[in-house]
């Protein structure tokens, strides 16, 4: 008889335990019901693709901050949008000092042919079969030079240094604004 007991005893346990979980389940789903679905804290999260586009926007700034760049300008800046003075002057240097530029031509005692060639911020006297920053000197005319440089046959004309670009009056009055 003690047995019977005791097995009903576990089962009237069991019965109870089970109603005490169905009780504590409806008590949470009555809490999770008053929670509202569009909650306010609604904009202070951030969504999975959200997350993500950070996630690849960082891993691309530390590829850049690895790499190495075989360029002396920056490949982040926007192409030179906007440009003030300073880079206009910048710009204009590199490119004075990158042009190849025929500066007279002579001839010597014996009437050989002389190039005086402005490069790089120096003047260079080349003759006929000489090589000038790379470049070989094919033949010098009383107006031009004809050089060889990389496989290419070129001939570049005598010209004047080239004169600096004016100022636009209407930007430089006044900046304001301007950024």
């Amino acid at each position: 008889m003690q047995l019977r007991f005791v097995k009903d005893l576990a089962i009237a346990l069991i019965v109870i335990l089970l109603f005490a979980m169905a009780l504590r389940l409806l008590a949470i789903e009555r809490k999770w019901s008053k929670v509202p679905v569009k909650s306010i804290h609604t904009k202070e999260s951030v969504s999975d693709t959200l997350l993500s586009k950070i996630k690849r926007i960082e891993n691309s700034i530390q590829d850049r901050k690895m790499f190495v760049f075989g360029t002396t300008r920056d490949p982040l800046r926007q192409g030179n949008i906007i440009k003030d003075k300073a880079d206009r002057e910048l710009e204009f240097k590199e490119m004075l000092l990158n042009t190849f530029r025929l500066a007279t031509t002579a001839r010597d005692e014996h009437g050989n042919k002389i190039a005086y060639i402005e490069y790089r911020g120096t003047l260079h006297e080349a003759r006929i079969g000489q090589v000038v920053e790379g470049r070989r000197i094919i033949d010098i005319g009383d107006n031009s030079v004809r050089y060889s440089f990389n496989g290419v046959t070129t001939t570049t004309e005598l010209a004047p240094r080239p004169s600096k670009p004016v100022e636009d009056s209407q930007s430089a009055t006044s900046n304001l604004g301007n950024w």
